[in-house]
């Protein structure tokens, strides 16, 4: 499947789920985030800003969920070997409203690792995401709107091939910033379209480690006067062009799934402008029992600057990066 067909795939979905939420009831529609704790066994939606709220306030709040997963063998005939795996993850959300100025803020940061034997714990999750929108509304569906959007991760991640162990990414390395300009098209409070003709994408990498640079599009090739290719080293990157920004959330089934989708492209005007980056992020939660969930979380990636490596350690070419997650944990609002 190429990357067009993944973006066509997503929008699908984003179609889809949209019309499953405008059939939800009212309280449905109006959430923005979901979390566990309700007596009657059901996921129960954050506190929303009323529509004709005019008062200056804040609002505050997040989860945290907790998955966990654990082997443990002796004198066990089949084989096999002790395994060990504990992915936490919180989200955070700080929101101001003041007649028809907005501020919101969201923040995602996870962190997993599994550990399998004698060998070393190795990383499968590992997040730093936060997300910033300042808008004023203008009519009762539509806002101008400013975006900021940040990504990196924790710690150093790893390629492990032929025996050889190949570091790939750090903290800020690379890290990627947006910011853009435009519309928010908000028809309730489950569904944002940022349609930004206008945006910056800035990628900075905090280390001088050829390979880190290398994936993360930070290296050029170009040609000495012998005609012999020279690799150039580049700690940042600064891309002007256009894009858009999709969320979605919501529940199902009484309240006893929620869900939460996200969609980011972005268009580079001076260079390959067909080429979009596309990044994609949707996950799910089951109430299983009180606060304890059955999650699954997709990322779809693409991003036609960044080079991933053969499995002869060399450098190929861009790919769609898929990651995803199913597991079984606590769940906890805060």
């Amino acid at each position: 499947m190429n990357r067009l067909a993944y973006i066509g795939f997503g929008f699908i979905c984003l179609f889809v789920m949209n019309v499953g939420i405008n059939a939800q009831t009212d309280a449905s529609i109006k959430s923005a985030k979901n979390t566990v704790n309700d007596a009657s066994g059901s996921l129960k939606p954050y506190q929303k800003f009323a529509e004709n709220d005019s008062i200056a306030r804040w609002l505050f709040g997040g989860d945290g969920a907790l998955s966990f997963r654990a082997t443990s063998l002796a004198n066990w005939t089949a084989g096999g070997e002790d395994q060990i795996g504990i992915s936490p993850i919180v989200n955070l959300f700080f929101n101001y409203k003041k007649g028809k100025q907005t501020f919101e803020n969201y923040g995602t940061f996870a962190y997993g690792f599994l550990k399998t034997g004698e060998r070393r714990a190795l990383k499968n999750d590992d997040r730093l995401f936060y997300t910033s929108k300042l808008g004023r509304q203008i009519s009762p569906k539509w806002f101008y709107t400013t975006t900021l959007l940040a990504r990196t991760q924790f710690t150093p991640g790893y390629k492990y091939s032929n025996n050889d162990t190949i570091r790939i990414s750090d903290f800020l390395a690379p890290v990627y910033l947006y910011i853009s300009a435009g519309l928010d098209y908000r028809p309730n409070n489950s569904f944002s379209l940022v349609l930004s003709p206008l945006m910056g994408k800035a990628t900075y990498v905090n280390s001088g480690d050829m390979t880190v640079l290398a994936t993360a599009g930070m290296v050029t090739v170009e040609k000495d006067e012998t005609g012999a290719d020279v690799k150039i080293p580049h700690r940042s990157r600064h891309e002007f062009g256009g894009g858009a920004l999709f969320s979605l959330t919501g529940n199902l089934f009484k309240n006893k799934v929620s869900y939460n989708s996200q969609v980011e492209l972005f268009s580079n005007y001076a260079q390959k402008p067909e080429n979009v980056d596309v990044f994609w992020t949707f996950q799910t939660k089951i109430l299983l029992y009180k606060n304890i969930t059955g999650d699954f979380r997709l990322d779809l990636k693409y991003d036609d600057d960044q080079k991933l490596l053969n499995d002869d350690g060399s450098l190929g070419g861009p790919k769609v990066q898929i990651k995803n997650y199913m597991g079984v944990g606590l769940f906890y609002q805060f």
